[in-house]
């Protein structure tokens, strides 16, 4: 459990960090390229299913990205104000669960539920092929 939130909030603090700075946005672009392949692959989309999938999935990730800036900054104000609260953290792993359960059921309007399910598993498998890339990086300069 430890490992895949690290997993995510790793893959997320990546995520922020391209996005905030403006000069290299050539890496957050590359990166969404690569994710792109990377689901287009694992979950075998052929041109129809890609063309129903792209659309909801876009919207999903918006959504989702726009919850982890909140958790962020409300991490962020608690710890200024020395006020950490645990339910509010949960607060917003229950809006992340009831956001992936609400756009699952979307995914399976668009894909074959045997595609669908495997949506976010494919995410947690690129999200670990990246970490895995980096530590190689980071072991080479070392």
């Amino acid at each position: 459990m430890k490992h895949l939130i690290f997993t995510i909030l790793f893959g997320l603090s990546l995520t922020a960090t391209v996005m905030a700075q403006p000069g290299d946005r050539s890496k957050f672009e590359r990166i969404e390229a690569l994710n792109a392949e990377f689901l287009t692959k694992s979950l075998d989309l052929n041109k129809e299913e890609a063309q129903g999938f792209w659309p909801v999935y876009n919207t999903y990730r918006q959504e989702m990205n726009k919850l982890f800036r909140e958790r962020h900054a409300a991490r962020k104000r608690a710890k200024e104000e020395g006020t950490p609260s645990a339910v509010n953290g949960l607060n917003f792993e229950t809006r992340m669960l009831e956001t992936k359960k609400r756009y699952l059921t979307q995914f399976y309007q668009v894909l074959p539920k045997s595609k669908a399910d495997r949506v976010y598993p494919a995410e947690r498998e690129f999200r670990e092929h990246l970490i895995n890339q980096l530590k190689e990086r980071r072991e080479k300069r070392d």
